[in-house]
């Protein structure tokens, strides 16, 4: 576990092989997804890290409902008081209702990929993490593509969709940061490759989809990429769309 400073108020929490992310404003915090649902304390501890308190934060904001970004989501909306915030159409999903929601519904497609040791552990990390026993969050606020939010630096949604249905990135404009999530990668997470790519087609929704999303961020000004696997990217956002066409 390592909190970073990537970008200007902006901080990366990388808890094994996913990130998370705290934006400080004006002595504010918002969190953008929370990691694995056993990540409690090193969620707190990240907060601790950026000289912050739990009563400095804010909202969590998810980019989606996967149980390795909603992680700590639902312990921190009853610990610190704070909303749970998902894209409209991402909702259910986040609440654990929609068809797909369970964990075990990955099992059938990542079984074929269990021959590569780098896939056997990851999916070992993600067990030992909570992958399977998510806790789902009780009340979420939604929101809509293109909204400006009313937390702390004022990320604006984007659309992305395609690894889930309502998956949904964020721009922080005057900082130059484009927060991914899943929506473009610079970590393979089950054959380790680096550089900007899709997550593997056996992790999505809709992998079509998923490539029709980078369509939406190609002409984002970012200097800084921030994905929810992997390193910062920091050559621009538009490049890192042309390298994730190039793998894909």
């Amino acid at each position: 576990m390592s909190t970073e400073q990537v970008g200007e108020g902006v901080f990366r929490l990388a808890e094994g092989l996913v990130n998370c992310y705290l934006i400080e404003d004006g002595g504010e915090v918002t969190v953008i997804d929370a990691a694995w649902p056993r990540s409690w304390d090193a969620l707190q501890g990240a907060v601790a890290d950026i000289g912050r308190s739990p009563s400095d934060v804010r909202a969590v904001v998810l980019t989606h409902g996967h149980p390795d970004h909603l992680g700590s989501a639902e312990r921190a909306r009853r610990s610190w008081g704070v909303p749970v915030m998902a894209y409209r159409g991402e909702v259910e999903r986040v609440k654990g209702r929609a068809r797909g929601s369970s964990p075990f519904s990955l099992v059938p497609v990542l079984l074929p990929q269990l021959w590569r040791p780098s896939a056997f552990g990851f999916v070992l990390h993600a067990t030992a993490r909570g992958f399977l026993t998510p806790t789902w969050v009780g009340e979420v606020a939604a929101f809509d593509d293109g909204e400006e939010l009313d937390v702390p630096g004022r990320p604006r949604a984007v659309f992305t969709p395609g690894h889930t249905e309502g998956h949904t990135s964020f721009h922080l404009p005057e900082r130059g940061v484009f927060l991914a999530g899943d929506a473009l990668l610079t970590l393979d997470p089950l054959t380790r490759e680096e550089g900007p790519r899709l997550p593997p087609d056996s992790l999505n929704t809709d992998s079509d989809q998923a490539r029709n999303s980078l369509d939406r961020l190609a002409d984002i000004e970012a200097e800084m990429v921030l994905p929810g696997h992997g390193d910062p990217w920091k050559d621009g956002l538009p490049a890192a769309v042309e390298r994730a066409r190039e793998a894909a």
